[in-house]
């Protein structure tokens, strides 16, 4: 009987539940997975950012039709651009219908901004207008196509986004308009242009326009940077815009001058529909298929989720989404205007606890940010931003070691520098004078040695062993690579007509060249090193050294032959590798040297570098000259003809290349549709 009860009891609370929850809002579960980016800007999986809660189909018994922009205010009420129904909807935090305005206004409404004081800003593509608004729904103001002589008659006016600034400045994004964000005051005067990109001329259309007439060039090729499709303001009153098809500059936040201050390689998605600034400060974007991507205030991947729609009207993916924006809670509003309606995404404790420690962080409490960070990696190790924050914090707490563990992490090659400064002069302080005490001590010891040699010879032994080492033929043919730190013209006499090396000694040194090649890239210092070991294919790294040596010296031999030039192929082989001598000698010491260097001693890496290729052009360029005994024109004539010949060397062998590929792919299709006819 109790069983009975308690089974109607728990039946009538759920009918309760959902006869209470509102009819709009529809349930689900996460669809996509969430990612962030580690250092090498690669997606790793990461927890869950934001859980679909549900969507917003109606308001009332009004429907949406084709909504294109979506504004939170303040408040919290949200603002929908409803386009096809050419008005603007104004919905509480509950979902419930404020008002509407625009009705007997608006034509097509695709972009729709609330400023401080609550005015209302209507974007009409139809119109030619940006419409302002009263709260009360009544027209204040019309921003009318600019009649000023700076703005161009033929530039279009097609208001289709707008953002207002805290003076009541406007800004507007025109379709078309490639001069960037028409800028227009609270009065309606044209201001200027603002936030233009930048056109971008490829190899090709260089090349077009080194061959093509003035006339030709003018009625072929317009380079026009691409226009902004839509812009966002923050709380500092910085303008953000998205582009379309700006490849690696999508997004940009500009300064008061108009220079974008966030960097370059934000795109990870070509089509970006809207963006949208958080109360933090942080940056929503999201494209057209329905991917939101979350960045920090610097322009650093946070979290990517979303996905197309697969068809079955799930929610959390998207056919259409054309705008996004935040409550006060961080609770994202997704605008998909093919299925005309709202979604609503709740941030989860993982995400809270990010936000909690990137807002101590922004705010300069490093120390404080510690823990929340410490909680974050011990969810994902993987948050290379958590390594960054809680380095960091232990930079702050003097803790300069451990801060340099988590900035190698993090690859903050700034952070790590100062930290390991501090560790350095902390080292040198200490330990000083010992390194006196080692030098004074070694020239004490030699000293004693040599006076030692000279009343007892008892290191003959040693010296004759070494004599032998050194009289070994080979070992003098490999030894012989100083002759071209000294003196470079008699090297290459020796190899000449001295035949001072062979092709033995060259190999070894080409050995070598590849030994240290593969040494500086895994023992650089970590401030000069770009390359990430893990990544490296041994294979990639023996054709990256080799195949420039050998079209080189194939090259130099074939182009020197027609050219009457003297030098055998085994003599333009040895001759190569020997003009490498600076590079042999002297780049692993500085490999070694850069582990102690940070950015302020960068000077001490950069420049023996520089040196040293210079050095090794300088005893190549004498090497083509003296082998093939050319004078400076010929050798001048000879190298670029070698440079050129390498390019055809590889344009053909890459043919060879496809044309084999193609051979195999045929063969196996063969060979496979024979097998398959064989087992029927």
């Amino acid at each position: 009987m109790m069983r009975k009860q308690f089974g109607k009891i728990l039946l009538l609370v759920l009918v309760v539940f959902l006869w209470t929850w509102p009819s709009s809002v529809i349930l689900a579960e996460a669809p996509s997975k969430t990612y962030t980016e580690d250092h090498n800007r690669q997606f790793v999986r990461t927890q869950d950012a934001y859980y679909p809660i549900g969507s917003i189909e109606k308001v009332g018994e009004l429907e949406f039709s084709g909504p294109s922009d979506i504004y939170i205010d303040a408040r919290d009420r949200i603002y929908v651009a409803d386009t096809n129904n050419s008005r603007i909807v104004i919905i509480d935090e509950g979902g419930n219908l404020l008002r509407t305005m625009g009705e007997k206004v608006l034509k097509t409404p695709t972009g729709v901004f609330v400023d401080h004081q609550g005015s209302v800003y209507a974007a009409d593509s139809g119109l030619g207008q940006v419409i302002k608004f009263g709260e009360d729904g009544e027209v204040k103001q019309t921003f009318d196509r600019p009649d000023s002589p700076l703005f161009a008659k033929k530039s279009p006016f097609k208001p289709l986004k707008v953002t207002v600034d805290k003076r009541g400045n406007v800004y507007i994004i025109s379709e078309g308009t490639t001069n960037g964000i028409v800028q227009m005051s609270s009065h309606g005067d044209f201001l200027g242009y603002f936030g233009s990109n930048e056109s971008q001329a490829g190899l090709r259309m260089m090349l077009e326009r080194f061959i093509f007439t003035d006339a030709q060039r003018e009625k072929l090729f317009q380079n026009v940077p691409p226009s902004p499709t839509n812009t966002a303001i923050d709380d500092k009153g910085l303008i953000y815009t998205i582009t379309q098809g700006d490849d690696g500059k999508s997004v940009k936040r500009f300064n008061i001058s108009g220079f974008n201050l966030l960097p370059t390689d934000m795109t990870f998605e070509p089509k970006y529909t809207d963006i949208f600034i958080s109360q933090s400060g942080n940056i929503y974007t999201i494209s057209q298929n329905g991917f939101i991507y979350e960045f920090d205030t610097e322009g650093h991947l946070l979290f990517s989720f979303g996905a197309p729609d697969d068809g079955r009207s799930r929610i959390g993916l998207f056919q259409n989404a054309a705008g996004i924006a935040l409550d006060s809670r961080d609770n994202i509003y997704v605008i998909d205007k093919e299925r005309n309606n709202i979604q609503i995404f709740e941030p989860t404790e993982f995400t809270n606890l990010v936000h909690h420690a990137l807002d101590l962080y922004k705010e300069g409490h490093y120390i404080k940010s510690r823990e929340p960070w410490m909680q974050v990696l011990r969810q994902n190790n993987l948050f290379d931003l958590a390594h960054k924050g809680l380095a960091d914090a232990y930079y702050k707490q003097q803790l300069y070691t451990k801060a340099i563990e988590e900035y190698v992490i993090a690859n903050d090659k700034e952070g790590y520098s100062n930290a390991f400064w501090e560790v350095r002069n902390r080292w040198l302080q200490n330990n000083l004078i010992y390194v006196f005490y080692g030098l004074i001590s070694w020239f004490v010891l030699r000293f004693l040695l040599r006076w030692l040699q000279r009343k007892t010879n008892m290191l003959e032994p040693l010296i004759r062993m070494k004599q032998r080492l050194l009289s070994a033929s080979f070992v003098r043919q490999v030894l012989y690579i100083f002759q071209f730190i000294k003196n470079p013209f008699d090297g290459f006499y020796g190899i000449k007509e001295e035949k001072r090396t062979s092709l033995g000694s060259a190999t070894c040194l080409y050995a070598l060249f590849f030994l240290q090649y593969i040494f500086s890239l895994y023992y650089t210092g970590f401030i000069f090193n770009n390359v990430e070991p893990s990544n490296l294919v041994l294979l990639q790294e023996i054709a990256k050294v080799f195949a420039p040596f050998a079209l080189w010296v194939i090259a130099n031999y074939l182009v020197s032959t027609i050219n009457e030039g003297e030098g055998k192929f085994s003599e333009v082989y040895i001759g190569t590798i020997y003009a490498m001598a600076p590079y042999l000698m002297f780049s692993p010491i500085i490999v070694i040297i850069s582990n102690v260097l940070t950015y302020n001693d960068a000077f001490l890496f950069s420049f023996p570098n520089a040196i040293i290729i210079v050095w090794c052009t300088v005893i190549m360029f004498m090497m083509v000259k003296e082998i093939h005994d050319f004078s400076v024109s010929e050798t001048i004539r000879n190298i670029l003809t070698t440079v050129f010949g390498m390019l055809i060397l590889s344009l053909v062998l890459f043919i060879v290349y496809v044309l084999l590929d193609q051979v195999y792919d045929f063969v196996y299709s063969v060979i496979r549709e024979l097998m398959v006819r064989a087992e029927l």
